[in-house]
């Protein structure tokens, strides 16, 4: 099954309600999170039941969860109102970026190996392949192509039910533009939601049944950053067996 996703920039009509929103909510999350964890950590022997200790532990962590969640709800809506105009485009140095992409990835899961397309040794936990030339470079605002890169690969490591998950980053052309592809062998994408999953707050949770954390935002900012380089998203994908998803930016000589 592969698709090509039209990236349509529309001024989504909640963008002021998700700033609105998120922004209300930083303050008393601080709050929260502030006071549970001073008194934990100013907690003397005895002074409080297990119960007790034990409930407070659990609100500091939901705490830090939802001031992470609210974080990404404020950056997707600084992204959404990012006009075409706002962005700085540069011929970037593609593997660099993802090489950071996977820097990024491995600071957050210790179980991350990264690999050469030399390198064929057999991984524990999620195995990121790196296919890209020094010499190659994209035409983009570089801070958003990491955005969005980062974005597919953390989708592609959360995603994924496979016990020995892969992720393959390279870079191919395509007439007058430059793709950027993302392959992975996790659950793929059913045909009827291939539209779907680029749409925001939608999240397929077919096989996590809603244990995956987050807002359904990810591919819906991928969406809008790619709009703004007017360029192209593709997606490729087998129900089970995995997907590919290509960015496609308009090399500097066509636009």
């Amino acid at each position: 099954m592969s698709e090509e996703i039209k990236p349509e920039i529309v001024k989504d009509p909640a963008s002021k309600l998700l700033a609105l929103v998120s922004h209300k909510l930083k303050t008393p999350l601080s709050i929260i999170n502030g006071y549970s964890e001073t008194i934990l950590s100013q907690l003397q022997p005895g002074e409080m039941s297990a119960f007790n200790i034990q409930a407070l532990r659990n609100i500091s962590k939901q705490g830090e969860k939802m001031s992470l969640l609210v974080d990404r709800l404020v950056h997707f809506s600084s992204i959404n109102d990012l006009k075409e105009e706002n962005i700085k485009k540069e011929e970037v140095e593609l593997c660099k970026v993802l090489e950071e992409v996977v820097a990024k990835c491995a600071f957050r899961d210790d179980d991350i190996n990264a690999t050469s397309s030399e390198e064929t040794m057999r991984q524990k936990g999620p195995s990121i392949e790196v296919k890209c030339s020094p010499e190659i470079t994209v035409y983009a605002d570089r801070q958003l192509l990491l955005m969005a890169v980062e974005e597919l690969v953390d989708n592609s490591i959360k995603f994924n039910n496979n016990m020995n998950k892969r992720i393959k980053l390279f870079h191919y052309e395509e007439g007058a533009f430059d793709v950027v592809a993302v392959a992975d062998n996790g659950v793929g994408v059913k045909e009827e939601e291939s539209n779907r999953i680029f749409e925001t707050f939608y999240q397929v949770d077919d096989y996590f049944t809603g244990q995956i954390e987050g807002w359904g935002l990810g591919l819906a900012l991928v969406r809008r950053i790619i709009a703004l380089h007017k360029g192209h998203i593709a997606l490729r994908s087998q129900y089970g067996v995995g997907t590919i998803i290509s960015l496609k930016f308009p090399k500097k000589a066509n636009e």
